[in-house]
């Protein structure tokens, strides 16, 4: 396992799902299951692809370290979904796109 690869994985799993756990949110509340799903599967690539740069093998060994970009997934999920509750209750229509909090628009308050 190459230890930096891992490390930089996770950051960059976490920092991913960011945007789609915002993207998701959204869709739960619209109630768009389709932009559900894919907010969902779409950065599945991007974290497999981070855990074979970081050299996790898929046999049991490489388990609990798999388990650990799954965290990382869910938590970049979670967070992103946290997000656009906060801007949703400020008062901000954020709609899908994240950046609207950095847009400097109404409701910097977040």
């Amino acid at each position: 396992m190459n230890v930096d690869w891992f490390i930089f994985g996770l950051i960059i799993t976490f920092l991913i799902n960011i945007p789609f756990g915002f993207w998701r949110a959204h869709a739960k509340r619209t109630g768009n299951k389709m932009e559900w799903a894919l907010a969902v599967h779409l950065p599945v690539p991007i974290v497999v692809l981070m855990r074979y740069l970081a050299g996790l093998s898929w046999n049991p060994s490489g388990t609990p370290m798999m388990l650990v970009f799954v965290l990382a997934y869910f938590l970049g999920q979670r967070t992103g979904g946290k997000l656009y509750w906060k801007a949703h209750e400020s008062g901000l229509n954020p709609g899908r796109n994240v950046f609207v909090l950095w847009s400097g628009g109404e409701g910097e308050a977040i």
